[in-house]
C-alpha cells in the first residue's frame, strides 16, 4: 500500500499504529486520510503513530457526548492561551511572582537569559539569575530588565560552594528555574543535586539540570516539592539509560515511566509535546515546525518557570489550570476541560 500511487484513507487508524500509544510495530500503513469515529484517539497525535495519520477528519456516529469516566488523555489547544492567571490592577512586580533562573557557563550564557526574559515577558514581575561570578558581567550587559547575582565559581562555571548563596535567593523565589547552560562538570552536578533537594520552592529542572541526573534519576525522589522535568528525547534517553530512538519509539511509555519513577511531572519535547503526571496524559497539537531550534527549550522553561510563579497549580500532582485539554473520549466541540 505504501508503495503504490493511489490516495490511502484509513478508517478509524491507520494498519499498524497502536491506538493508545502511537507506537508502530514493524511496517505501519502512511495514510493520506485517515476517518476516525466520535472521536480521535491517543495513536492519532503521538509520534511515529501522527506522522501515519495523514489528515485527520473525525465524524459522529450517534455516540452522546460525555463518558461515564473522566477521560485519562486529552489534546491541549489554543484555549490553553486563556488560562494563564490573571494580574490584578493593584498587582505588584512583587505580588506578581518572583522567578530564580539558576545556570550559565563559558560559552553557554545565552540559555540563561533567554529563560529569564522569558520568564519576564510571560507576566513574572520579578526575574533573577544566579549565575557564575566571574561571567556576571556579561548577563549585566545582556539583561536589562531582570537582575543578577554573581556566585561563587571557577573558569565560567558555577562551583558546589555556590549553593548557600543559590539557596538564599531561592528562599524568595516563587518558582526556580535550574540548569540552563549549567555545564556537565563533576562538581557542577554535585550543585545540582544538591539545589534540587534543598530547594523548596516549585522547581523546573532543564538542560543540564537534567543531564546532572543521568542514570540516576531515582535521585530525584529525594525531593519534598513540586518539580516539572523537560526533557527532549535525547535527554529522556539519558534520564532512562536508553537510546533516544528508543525514546522516540515510544514517547508515552518513556513520559509516563519517567514521572513514575521520580514523582514529578514531565513534558516531553517536540512537535507532539507530552505532558505527563505518570497517569494522566496531555498531547500538545498546536504544531510549530519553527520552534524546533537551539534556545527554544530554554524559552519554554522560562515561560513554566513564570506561570507557576504567576498562580498556576503548585500541587505536585496538577489540577486545573494546568491541564486545558479536551478529553479524547469526547467528540471535538464539546466545551469540556479535563480535570482533577
Amino acid at each position: 500500500m505504501n508503495g503504490g500511487d493511489a490516495p490511502v484513507v484509513a478508517t478509524d487508524i491507520a494498519s499498524g499504529v497502536n491506538a493508545s500509544t502511537g507506537e508502530v510495530e514493524g511496517v505501519a500503513v502512511g495514510a493520506d486520510v485517515t476517518v476516525t469515529f466520535h472521536a480521535p484517539k491517543v495513536g492519532h497525535w503521538v509520534a511515529p503513530g501522527k506522522e501515519q495519520t495523514g489528515e485527520l477528519r473525525v465524524v459522529p456516529i450517534g455516540i452522546p457526548d460525555g463518558a461515564p469516566v473522566d477521560p485519562k488523555a486529552g489534546l491541549i489547544d489554543p484555549r490553553v492561551l486563556a488560562l494563564a492567571p490573571p494580574r490584578a490592577a493593584g498587582s505588584t512586580k512583587f505580588s506578581s511572582g518572583q522567578v530564580l533562573v539558576v545556570g550559565g557557563s563559558r560559552g553557554l550564557t545565552g540559555a540563561v537569559c533567554m529563560a529569564a526574559l522569558a520568564s519576564i515577558r510571560t507576566g513574572a514581575g520579578y526575574a533573577t539569575v544566579a549565575v557564575p561570578a566571574d561571567l556576571e558581567h556579561i548577563f549585566e550587559i545582556k539583561l536589562t530588565e531582570v537582575m543578577s547575582v554573581g556566585c561563587a565559581s571557577r573558569d565560567g562555571k558555577l562551583r558546589p560552594a555556590a549553593s548557600e548563596q543559590i539557596l538564599g535567593q531561592a528562599e524568595r523565589a516563587a518558582c526556580v528555574v535550574l540548569g540552563s547552560g549549567m555545564g556537565r562538570e563533576q562538581g557542577t552536578q554535585r550543585l545540582i543535586h544538591e539545589l534540587t533537594e534543598r530547594i523548596e520552592a516549585p522547581l523546573v529542572i532543564d538542560a543540564d539540570g537534567l543531564n546532572a541526573f543521568a542514570g540516576k534519576i531515582e535521585k530525584l525522589t529525594a525531593r519534598k516539592a513540586p518539580f516539572v522535568l523537560t526533557p527532549h528525547a535525547g535527554e529522556m534517553g539519558r534520564l532512562l539509560d536508553r537510546d533516544s530512538k528508543a525514546i522516540e519509539a515510544k514517547r508515552v511509555e518513556s513520559a509516563r515511566e519517567a514521572a513514575v519513577r521520580t514523582g514529578g511531572i514531565v513534558l516531553l519535547k517536540g512537535d507532539d509535546t507530552i505532558v505527563t503526571d505518570g497517569d494522566r496524559l496531555a498531547v500538545n497539537t498546536v504544531s510549530s515546525p519553527q520552534l524546533a531550534t537551539a534556545g527554544t527549550g530554554d524559552v519554554l522553561s522560562g515561560v513554566i518557570g513564570a506561570l507557576i510563579a504567576r498562580g498556576s497549580s503548585r500541587s505536585p500532582r496538577p489540577v486545573a489550570p494546568w491541564w486545558p485539554i479536551r478529553g479524547l473520549g469526547e467528540r471535538p466541540g464539546a466545551e469540556s476541560v479535563t480535570t482533577r
